[in-house]
Order: C-alpha cells, then structure tokens, then sequence
C-alpha cells in the first residue's frame, strides 16, 4: 500500500469517527432534553392536579404557599373554625383549647379527633408551635401577644397567613376564601360563602315593612368570668344587627369599641332589644350584678320582654354559624312588630 491509499484510510476512519462522536454528542444532548422536558411535564402536571404553588393576599401582603399544605396550624378560634369546614382534621396538627368548647365554637365535635391542644392565642409560644413541623400557619391578630408572634413566626420561614380581626360578615367571607385557596379547597370555600349568602338572603327577604329600625345592644363576656360588655363596631355582632334590620343601639352613645357594661349607659341608650351572650352555660348569672342594678327593670328590652339569651358563637364569634345568629335576631324583632 502506498502512501497516498494509507494516507486517505486514515482521514476516512477519522472523519467516520468524528462523525459517530458528533452523532452520540446528538443523541446524549437530545436525550437529556427529552429528560428534563419529561420533568418538566410532570411537575407542570402536578401543578396543574393540585394547583399548587399559590400566592394569597392577606391585609396587602403576598404570600406563596408552595405545596398542598397537609399540616395545618390554626393559631385562632375563628380560623380554625373556617379550617375544619374545609379540611378533614388529619391535615390539622393541633388546635386551641377553645375550639373544644361547644359554647364558643362550632367545631367542637371535629376538635375533640385532634389530639394535641394549645394554649390560648393571648399566649402563643413559637418553639412550641414550630415543634409540630407545620407547612401552614393561620394566626388571627387581635391582641398585642399574636402580633409580638407573628413577627418571630414568620422568620421561621413557614408561609404564616395573619388576619386582622373580623369585623363584619364581608370580612369573614373574604377569610373563608383566601383560606381556601391556601388549603387547596378553593372549591369547598366557595360553596360554604354561596350557602351562606343564600341564607342570609332568605333571611332578610322575610322581614316585614318597618318605619323605623328598632335598637338592638349585644353584651357579652369576651372570656369566662370577665363580666359583661358591650360590644361595638369592632365585632361582628354590629354587622349582623344592621343586617337583621336594626339599629347597633352602641350608636346612641358613639360607641367605637368593645367596652366593659355599665348600667348607666345601658340606661341611657335604652335599647328596644338585649341579646345577653353565654359563655358558660350559666345563662343569666353572668349578667346577675348588672341586672341586679338600679334602673335594669326600667328598660324597654326588659319592660317588654325582649331579652334574648343564646351562646356567643352564634353572634360574637364569626364562623358559618352567623346564619343563626341572623335568622334569631330577625325572628325576634318580627315576632315582636307582628
């Protein structure tokens, strides 16, 4: 062989060779791409079944929950209650002693299949709560305490949703769905707030023809043995009055806060109604020091007989069961207009 022929076998097995390398370089670069779009696919999948991730906004602040939150920690009465309407109670690690007690909640019989219990929301400990390796925390801010919380929490880095105080019913709709979402029940939030409206709706299509709004004053403990207040603007309480057709009775005394009871200002406003709010089971006991004062019997609400007893979840604490609580204020000024 000469030269030249060996010179030309040589380029042709390179140029062969180099081609099969160019060619594997191909097929690996192309496997690795259907690879990583088979990924892609899936996760995209997954989101798509689950519709996680999802961004909530709560009191103008944006929070991305990454994936279908399975263990729940409802810091508050009210968000548990929403929780424990939507969720089954294994995604709930543990929740207040509160949400036990039938008098206060309307979950008390889903609270007692949830083992761990925690100290009221006026007391939170953040290494207690972060021991139980939560994925979603809900903490509503109504006192100085859960405030103080909530700053450590969220440096903890677990997505923490904090309310502000329930106000009125929009409020609590506006609650129920953003909770929702965050659980992956946006569903079952939806259907809860349509049934309610429909209620409440039905409720206030019934009322009858009336000149003037009768005055309505609400007084509650605001926990067992505080003795009574009354309860202004800022509880849900004085949305479901105007919305039963009446008139917040706080109003005739400008009112703009929850305020521990005096008789004298009872007196003074001299409301048409009384819905007095048990805590306990103790019914009028609670109210025993304030009836007992000079001038009580002197009210219309008493004169009349409009004094209305009921348990404080149905008026003070805003949960699905307002509907109730509604549908009882109402019933009681039209049996009375009748």
């Amino acid at each position: 062989m000469n030269k030249i022929k060996f010179s030309m076998i040589v380029f042709i097995c390179c140029f062969v060779l180099g081609a099969c390398a160019v060619n594997n370089a191909d097929i690996e670069e192309d496997t690795i791409k259907a690879d990583l779009k088979e990924t892609s696919d899936a996760e995209n999948n997954d989101a798509e079944e689950t519709g996680f991730p999802v961004s909530v906004n709560v009191d103008g602040k944006e929070v991305t929950i990454q994936e279908k939150p399975q263990r729940i920690l409802p810091l508050s009465l009210d968000g548990a209650e929403i929780v424990l309407d939507l969720v089954e109670t294994n995604r709930v690690v543990a929740v207040s002693k509160s949400v036990a007690d039938p008098m206060i909640s309307t979950q008390a019989e889903k609270a007692e299949l949830i083992d761990e219990r925690l100290a009221s929301a006026t007391n939170i400990d953040p290494e207690q709560i972060l021991s139980y390796d939560v994925d979603l925390l809900l903490l509503t801010k109504m006192h100085g305490q859960e405030a103080d919380a909530d700053q450590l929490l969220q440096q903890a880095g677990v997505p923490i949703l904090s309310f502000d105080t329930v106000k009125t019913v929009d409020d609590l709709f506006t609650n129920i769905a953003v909770i929702g979402k965050a659980v992956g029940e946006k569903e079952k939030a939806d259907a809860l707030i349509s049934s309610m409206k429909v209620e409440m709706e039905q409720i206030q299509s019934e009322f009858p023809a009336q000149a003037e709004k009768p005055t309505i004053l609400v007084l509650s403990e605001v926990g067992p043995g505080t003795g009574p207040y009354m309860l202004g603007p800022t509880n849900i309480s004085y949305d479901l009055i105007k919305k039963a057709g009446g008139e917040p009775a706080v109003n005739l005394i400008g009112l703009d806060r929850t305020t521990k009871a005096e008789v004298e200002q009872v007196i003074k406003m001299d409301p048409d109604f009384l819905f007095l709010l048990d805590w306990q089971g103790n019914g009028e006991d609670a109210y025993k020091e304030l009836m007992d004062a000079p001038g009580w019997n002197t009210l219309k609400a008493v004169q009349n007989g409009h004094v209305t007893i009921t348990e404080v979840k149905y008026i003070m604490n805003p949960n699905k069961e307002i509907v109730h609580g509604l549908k009882l204020m109402a019933e009681t000024i039209n049996e009375a207009l009748e």
